[in-house]
């Protein structure tokens, strides 16, 4: 008799456990589906996003891309801007050292 109830709770346990790993599966899947995680796809900005982000308009964008200052992808007929060439593209203005007087 006490071999049947261990069964008994055997079973119980596997099918409770069997239940929230689908639980769970299910839930992960939902989730992936409505709010798919950020890919590298969202490192790469078209011409419009990249020039808004660098506050520039879609001419100077352009310009700025054949005098090499920043580097372009083209995929078919699209241009695309990787993130790190936009960060590249960007450089550090050291301010002047004052010399003499007070410093603020």
């Amino acid at each position: 008799m006490v071999n049947a109830d261990t069964n008994n709770s055997n079973k119980s346990n596997v099918d409770f456990d069997f239940d929230t790993a689908i639980r769970n599966a299910v839930k992960r899947a939902i989730i992936e589906h409505y709010c798919p995680p950020k890919s590298s796809d969202s490192d790469m900005f078209t011409r419009k996003q990249t020039a808004k982000k660098l506050c520039i308009s879609l001419p100077t964008l352009h310009d700025w891309t054949l005098e090499g200052l920043i580097r372009a992808y083209r995929i078919g007929s699209r241009v695309l801007y990787k993130l790190e060439d936009i960060e590249n593209a960007l450089t550090l203005i050291n301010p002047r050292v004052k010399r003499g007087g007070k410093s603020c």
